[in-house]
């Protein structure tokens, strides 16, 4: 299972880094991600208005490299969670989890019985297409499966500590935007309350034996974030990735171009 190479990462107090999918959700995109030596790709159901459908190919496809592949679903019900465990998805991201009661919900729905109530799921999921007993299947996969429940609120980073200790909580990821926004200043990552904020959810997630996760914009974000001890960190996502990159060339090819008409 690719999400055993994250889980002995962050055992081992490594980094684990990848990207979100949000502008291009197309069949390659985790097979490129690869490549490029990330950990884990996440295709973002919450900001896209995707539906299942529209990323179970590219699910498909990256299940089958050596990276880990999560979905954050839209919200906490748990036909948004189990639908997407059931399409393929190896770990699941939920928005604005704010105490350890919707934590511990979205565990159940996770986790097959005796640890959950997750339905038994016949299909691509647990490669059941191949044959084989469904029993060891269903136990793999509550072994295998992340939950990174998203820190995004000051009722989220008081509840941090209680979050953390749930048993099936994986991953604290910060939801930096949103958090900034909920704590008075939308995307300043500086301010004091900001900073605070992000050391009590590394400390949350330390003292839990857990780890600590965010979506980095920028390099400063990301070298604040290692600061703190969060190991699960997003390069920003695809779109703003490739606007950098093909502008950055863009750029050194119009300056190539002034330099040799001189």
């Amino acid at each position: 299972m690719t999400t055993e190479n994250v889980r002995r990462a962050l055992a081992s107090g490594d980094l684990s880094l990848g990207t979100f999918v949000i502008e291009f959700a197309t069949e390659g995109i985790g097979a490129l991600t690869t490549r490029a030596g990330a950990d884990w790709v996440l295709y973002d159901l919450e900001h896209t208005g995707w539906s299942l459908d529209r990323i179970r190919p590219a699910l498909a496809v990256s299940r089958r490299e050596e990276i880990a592949s999560f979905v954050r679903v839209i919200g906490t019900a748990q036909h948004l969670v189990s639908g997407a465990l059931d399409a393929g998805a190896e770990g699941i991201m939920v928005p604005y989890v704010n105490s350890a009661e919707q934590a511990a919900a979205v565990v159940s729905w996770m986790k097959y019985p005796p640890l959950g109530v997750r339905g038994s799921a016949m299909g691509i999921a647990h490669d059941l297409y191949t044959g084989g007993k469904p029993g060891p299947k269903q136990a793999a996969a509550n072994e295998f499966t992340l939950f990174l429940p998203q820190i995004e609120t000051p009722e989220a980073v008081a509840h941090a500590r209680a979050i953390a200790a749930v048993d099936g909580v994986d991953v604290l990821f910060v939801g930096p935007m949103d958090l900034s926004t909920n704590l008075g200043a939308p995307g300043d990552f500086t301010t004091v309350e900001f900073r605070d904020a992000l050391a009590r959810v590394g400390e949350a997630a330390r003292s839990a034996g857990k780890a600590a996760g965010i979506f980095s914009v920028d390099d400063e974000l990301t070298r604040a974030a290692i600061a703190e001890g969060f190991q699960v960190i997003s390069h920003t996502a695809d779109f703003a990735i490739y606007q950098s990159a093909l502008r950055s060339q863009l750029t050194a090819m119009r300056s190539w171009a002034s330099d040799s008409g001189e």
